[in-house]
């Protein structure tokens, strides 16, 4: 398997741990709140994953900026998220929460190509 494909694979399991597995209703409940404890809980632990996976690929000076960078994006895209669904009223059953919802996964994962974009040349 190719280094790039690696880090997404370790990329997306940690995704889904974080985002789905850990978070639990004290961070998903005030997302569209910005600066609350729940949102930069949510978004700390998906940079403290982004630093374990990085740090097998990459010296930790590294990782630990990536882990940061990936946590901030992470924490916007959920705000932003969290804001439409708030505004819209959106609920699991409208068809708009799940495009709202896929978007947001969407960029996530985008997330993950720049991460692993800026990680490569740095790959020890």
């Amino acid at each position: 398997m190719s280094l790039e494909l690696s880090m997404l694979l370790w990329l997306i399991t940690k995704h889904i741990i974080a985002d789905y597995y850990l978070q639990f209703s004290w961070m998903f409940k005030y997302k569209a709140i910005y600066g609350h404890p729940g949102g930069l809980a949510h978004a700390g632990l998906h940079g403290i994953f982004t630093f374990i996976v990085f740090g097998a690929f990459v010296n930790p000076f590294v990782a630990f900026n990536l882990a940061m960078l990936d946590s901030v994006l992470h924490y916007h895209i959920d705000f932003a998220k969290s804001n439409v669904w708030k505004a819209k009223q959106l609920t699991p059953s409208d068809q708009l929460y799940w495009i709202v919802h896929g978007t947001d996964q969407f960029l996530h994962f985008l997330t993950y190509f720049l991460l692993i974009h800026i990680a490569i040349p740095w790959h020890v």
